[in-house]
């Protein structure tokens, strides 16, 4: 295996990470936050974390599929759905249950350690940068 086709496996994975959570992040608005606030209130986690977790699934899920911060954002995800696996999850079975959660949560780990440069912003701009940089100099 060459790292060419380990970034290629890394882009499946952000682009699928991100979509997921740009869908999740939407459904807390749609409709109204105030769905979601109740949720959070009634598990005991202050409701206005209820806008704070949806914008960073939706602004973040749509970074991480192109590929701008996506360590950053990995971060946020991984503290996300820690959270949410010891509040809203707790108890719930891995079958039916919690099973999306922790492979969310193994995937935005494995982004944060490895990071995902194959077609990406962070990489684009990076490389421009550079230029920038060999150029002035």
């Amino acid at each position: 295996m060459n790292a060419r086709t380990v970034e290629i496996g890394l882009f499946f994975s952000r682009i699928m990470i991100g979509l997921i959570f740009v869908l999740h992040g939407w459904s807390k608005f749609e409709g109204g936050i105030s769905g979601t606030v109740g949720f959070f209130e009634s598990i005991g986690v202050p409701g206005f974390l209820a806008s704070v977790v949806a914008v960073i699934e939706l602004a973040g899920g749509v970074a991480m599929i192109l590929g701008l911060g996506t360590r950053v954002f990995a971060a946020a995800f991984v503290a996300i759905m820690v959270g949410a696996l010891f509040t809203a999850k707790v108890g719930a079975p891995f079958l039916n249950g919690t099973e999306l959660d922790y492979m969310l949560l193994a995937g935005s780990l494995t982004l944060l350690f490895a990071g995902s440069r194959f077609l990406a912003l962070d990489q684009l701009l990076s490389r421009q940068g550079n230029v920038r940089q060999n150029v002035s100099a």
